[in-house]
C-alpha cells in the first residue's frame, strides 16, 4: 500500500471515530461524493454502536452503510475497509 493511500485511510478512521471533523477529498465529483457518503455512513454506524443498547436500532444504519460502500465499490472498485 502506498503512503498516500495509507494516510488517507488513517484520516478516514480518525473522522469515523470523531477525532477530526473533516477529511479533504479531491477527484472527480462523482467519486468524491461516493467516498463522502461511505464516510458519513461509517461514522453514523460507529456512533450508533457506541451509543446503542440494542442491535435493533443499529441494523438499519448498518444496511445503509453497506449500500453506500457497495455503490462505492461498484463505481470505483475500492473496497471500503471500515
Amino acid at each position: 500500500m502506498d503512503a498516500a493511500k495509507k494516510q488517507f485511510l488513517k484520516d478516514c478512521a480518525k473522522y469515523i471515530r470523531g477525532e477530526v471533523s473533516e477529511v479533504k477529498l479531491r477527484g472527480k465529483e462523482k467519486t468524491v461524493l461516493l467516498f463522502a457518503e461511505a464516510l458519513k455512513e461509517s461514522r453514523k454506524l460507529y456512533t450508533a454502536l457506541q451509543e446503542s443498547d440494542s442491535m435493533s436500532g443499529v441494523i438499519p444504519i448498518l444496511e445503509s452503510k453497506k449500500k453506500a460502500t457497495g455503490r462505492l465499490r461498484k463505481v470505483t472498485g475500492f473496497i471500503w475497509p471500515f
